[in-house]
């Protein structure tokens, strides 16, 4: 199981200690301890109200599965961490922290099912308009929390462990993570279709995201419409500055060919630029890991289907706190080994733009150069001497 940084961990914990949801509280919730220990209350004895007045300890296995796509354990360390928050920021004095509850169980309802049904307001005991600015309320939070829960490896050996395991994987040295764009479906405001069409054919909005090797998010920036260039993207966002300037070191990140020469973006090799087999291996692998997209995206869109249908928006920051919660949300479900959801489908690439697809052999690309170095490195391996 791949862990979030461990300093998180801690001041999570600590936080929710701070805040008293894991000492003497009025409401005996589970401290962080105890759940990544597995433990957590049984559900098979009846649960008296006005002992625990906890929401959660009264839904059944089924509902937590197929309704909200979690694990027991996982649920009740993001309601605590919430709760938590929620008495620090934002609730008022006299307010119970386990009055919240339904509210948070309302808002990864919305996000797992892409809609509030009333059947599961009903059973939390909220009504519609309660529960409508309670997903507000925890988007806005888990959005804001994204930085902490959404870190890439800064330290050389983070980036040299991540490097390591991509390499095992595929034979692709010096790479840290895998840049693709999510795209989510939205109804664009009148009169900018054509900057949300993408190269799927549908209008969206796009968040360019890294991930590591099994599938947890190292970066999240930059949501603009579907339509924008993704080498654009990349090269305005913080990240792409960051290994403009070397500041994470002679690393890479595997993209598509619409990054081809941006800075530190391991992209295949161009047709006109195959001269040997090892290019031929290159391209396999790399096609192996940026592949991997469609599994990274495929398991937020089918974990949360809000994101698969966002609907009407006012422009791309009206949606980026859901797509941000719902990567916080991923992370975490990552830490606690959540299976996916039965009807887990994988994400289709979208290909190329075509100003993308136009290329033409430069005398001297700085980013080629050194992969075909790498290439002859690592990939020119000892069949080709007999052919």
């Amino acid at each position: 199981m791949m862990s979030l940084a461990g300093a998180l961990w801690f001041a999570v914990q600590d936080d929710l200690f701070t805040n008293g949801l894991c000492s003497n509280s009025s409401s005996p919730s589970i401290s962080i301890s105890n759940t990544i220990q597995g433990k957590h209350p049984s559900v098979s004895e009846p649960i008296s109200e006005s002992e625990t007045h906890s929401v959660l300890d009264g839904l059944d296995d089924l509902f937590i599965t197929d309704t909200l796509h979690f694990s027991r354990q996982c649920l009740r360390f993001i309601v605590d961490f919430i709760q938590a928050r929620l008495k620090k920021d934002l609730f008022v004095s006299g307010h119970s922290p386990t009055s919240a509850e339904p509210n948070i169980l309302a808002a990864l309802a919305c996000y797992a099912q892409g809609s509030l049904c009333s059947k599961t307001t009903d059973l939390l005991g909220l009504d519609q308009t309660a529960a409508g600015e309670a997903v507000k309320t925890v988007t806005q939070l888990l959005a804001d929390m994204s930085p902490d829960f959404i870190t890439f490896p800064n330290s050389y050996n983070d980036r040299m462990g991540a490097a390591q395991a991509f390499k095992n994987l595929s034979g692709v040295p010096h790479v840290v993570g895998v840049l693709g764009y999510l795209h989510v479906k939205v109804s664009p405001p009148l009169g900018e279709e054509n900057m949300y069409m993408n190269t799927l054919g549908y209008h969206s909005v796009m968040m360019q995201v890294i991930f590591d090797v099994d599938g947890n998010l190292l970066s999240l920036e930059q949501c603009c419409p579907g339509g924008t260039p993704e080498h654009t993207v990349w090269e305005n966002s913080d990240i792409g500055r960051q290994f403009s300037i070397f500041q994470h070191g002679h690393t890479w990140v595997v993209g598509s060919r619409s990054l081809h020469g941006c800075a530190h973006v391991l992209t295949p090799v161009e047709a006109f630029r195959i001269k040997s087999n090892a290019a031929l291996r290159f391209n396999k692998a790399h096609s192996q890991l940026h592949g991997r997209t469609q599994q990274v995206f495929g398991s937020l869109k089918s974990r949360f289907q809000c994101l698969r249908d966002i609907g009407s928006i006012q422009s791309p920051e009206s949606v980026a706190c859901t797509i941000k919660a719902c990567c916080v949300l991923h992370n975490i479900c990552k830490k606690f080994s959540v299976p996916l959801p039965l009807d887990f489908s994988a994400e289709p690439l979208h290909p190329p733009s075509e100003a993308a697809n136009v290329t033409a052999e430069q005398p001297f690309d700085y980013m080629e150069d050194a992969k075909d170095e790498m290439i002859e490195m690592f990939f020119n391996i000892a069949e080709d001497e007999g052919e």
